[in-house]
């Protein structure tokens, strides 16, 4: 007799949809501010212009009004709109949607010569005292557009990079990451495993005290034929020492093909993976207190928080392969703003390997409403902003990660939200649902079905915060790369096309695209949510 088969614990998995309940109508409370002020001047008009003039006057002006405030365009009131369409020219009469290097940067021409780890330790001398206690040093800036341009970088005992943003008071440490196993050729089974384990290890990560953000991010990068050359004969002495056949003894002609085929090659497309903690010194200063203080004790505390990570990831079958050092840090950086240099910089070895953090920025970036130019290239970043409203796949954001041979990075943020807060908050927006559900019932305006889910998506996010969940408010933002316009268009459109697939909608970041790319494509987690 067989047994009955168990539904899965992902049925009925589904995304809340963009909010649009606003205070009362779907109205946001800019739109209501301004229909009020607009209603005054109205009411201002009619007394002191009496009729039919002043009368006349008012309903000329709030029909002017309506057909300003009321609108959506993009998920966005149209008031919101012209906000930042000022913010853009009041920016552009200011200088600043053109960024140009002028300070001196470090000398870092390196010989091409590969053989080294992609990751450097770093150089650990005179970090501690004699007491224990870290020893910052100078650190480095790494010159990057807007108020990016704060950022420093120190080195932690381990070699790897902390990097503090005295503006926002937070510290940064980025870490890259493998999978152990391909996750679309395991079984539904083991994919189910992976993914409770994955959510699991995230919530636990997004629990810890002091963390802000986490950023993880997939970016199809570039990298030069000797490179892989060089992991095939690192994999091929592994094998020999482990008494197993490898390479040439396997199969010689496969072989001579593949050493024929990367000796040819001038760069392939690999894919570089990253999760990012951000720290907020507000949220751990007793405990930066309590080891010292300043900035030593903040990066004690940074030290202790990746010890954890490195513990809790495995389980999803995700590792912690090194921490980035400061100049790895500067490599992706200035891979993201100059992606033909990722092939250059793939290739130095020793005290070479990376970038001179100092060197890691652009040297220069000019601002569009659609895209920003850096270095020679384009660059565009969308926001998802309509994830799966049926039932959402396991791995349903693999159509972007695996978009093409083109340089892209889809980046996931998460941001963790207290718990009391985050309930608060529902209730004030399961409020503005009854208050608008009474006005349509008043004005005997029917129901629409987006506006009944609307309390659907509420209710289940409430049901989860009691159950215990943690809760994390997230965006996924994906940034395309193309030499030229035409370049550009064509990645964007297959993106696009990938997008389908992947049951999401993809927006434009329109009039923010450097604020965009700064939070999508850099490995430091700088989104404001």
């Amino acid at each position: 007799m067989l047994e009955p088969q168990l539904d899965s614990p992902w049925d009925g998995a589904r995304f809340a949809r963009e909010r649009t309940t606003g205070v009362m109508l779907g109205l946001s409370w800019s739109q209501v501010t301004a229909l009020g002020a607009t209603l005054g001047l109205m009411l201002l008009m009619v007394f002191t212009g009496g009729f039919p003039r002043g009368f006349f006057t008012a309903l000329v002006i709030g029909a002017a009004a309506a057909g300003v405030i009321v609108p959506r365009v993009a998920g966005r009131p149209l008031i919101g709109w012209a906000g930042l369409w000022l913010r853009y020219l009041l920016r552009g009469a200011r200088n600043q949607l053109t960024f140009v290097r002028r300070e001196a940067t470090t000398v870092d021409d390196a010989p091409a010569v590969p053989a080294a780890p992609a990751l450097s330790p770093g150089d650990t001398s005179a970090v501690r005292d004699k007491a224990g206690r870290i020893i910052p040093g100078a650190g480095a800036r790494f010159r990057l557009p807007g108020e990016a341009n704060e950022l420093r970088v120190y080195t932690l005992p381990t070699g790897a990079g902390f990097v503090y943003d005295p503006r926002r008071g937070e510290g940064i440490v980025c870490a890259k990451i493998n999978t152990s196993k391909a996750f679309t050729l395991e079984s539904f089974d083991a994919q189910e495993d992976r993914t409770a384990n994955w959510r699991e290890a995230i919530s636990a990560i997004a629990r810890m005290p002091g963390v802000a953000r986490v950023q993880h991010a997939d970016q199809t990068t570039l990298i030069s034929g000797s490179k892989v050359m060089e992991f095939y004969h690192q994999k091929g002495v592994e094998a020999a020492a482990a008494g197993r056949p490898a390479g040439e003894d396997i199969n010689p002609f496969l072989h001579a093909a593949f050493v024929e085929l990367m000796a040819e090659a001038q760069d392939m497309p690999v894919h570089e993976t990253w999760m990012t903690i951000v720290l907020s010194k507000d949220k751990v200063a007793k405990r930066i207190k309590s080891l010292g203080g300043g900035l030593p004790g903040f990066m004690e505390v940074a030290s202790s928080v990746m010890t954890t990570v490195e513990g809790t990831l495995p389980a999803s079958g995700t590792t912690v392969q090194a921490w980035h050092s400061p100049r790895s840090l500067a490599a992706l950086v200035r891979s993201a703003f100059d992606p033909q240099a990722s092939v250059v910089i793939s290739e130095r070895s020793g005290d070479w390997v990376g970038v001179a953090p100092d060197s890691a920025g652009p040297v220069a970036m000019e601002v569009f409403t659609d895209h920003v130019r850096t270095d020679g290239y384009l660059h565009r970043t969308y926001k998802v902003s309509e994830f799966p409203q049926s039932q959402a796949r396991l791995g349903f954001l693999e159509p972007l990660v695996f978009a093409g041979d083109f340089r892209h990075t889809v980046s996931v943020i998460w941001v963790p939200r207290d718990a009391r807060g985050a309930l608060n908050h529902l209730q004030r927006r399961k409020a503005d649902w009854r208050t608008t559900t009474r006005l349509l019932d008043k004005l005997d305006r029917p129901h629409t079905l987006e506006h009944d889910r609307e309390l659907e998506d509420i209710t289940r996010e409430e049901a989860e915060l009691v159950d215990g969940h943690a809760r994390l408010d997230l965006a996924v933002l994906v940034t395309v790369t193309g030499a030229d316009e035409m370049e550009l268009e064509a990645n964007c459109a297959d993106l696009l096309a990938r997008a389908v697939n992947a049951s999401c909608e993809l927006r434009v970041v329109y009039l923010e695209q450097d604020t965009a790319m700064l939070a999508g494509a850099l490995p430091f987690g700088m989104v404001e949510m």
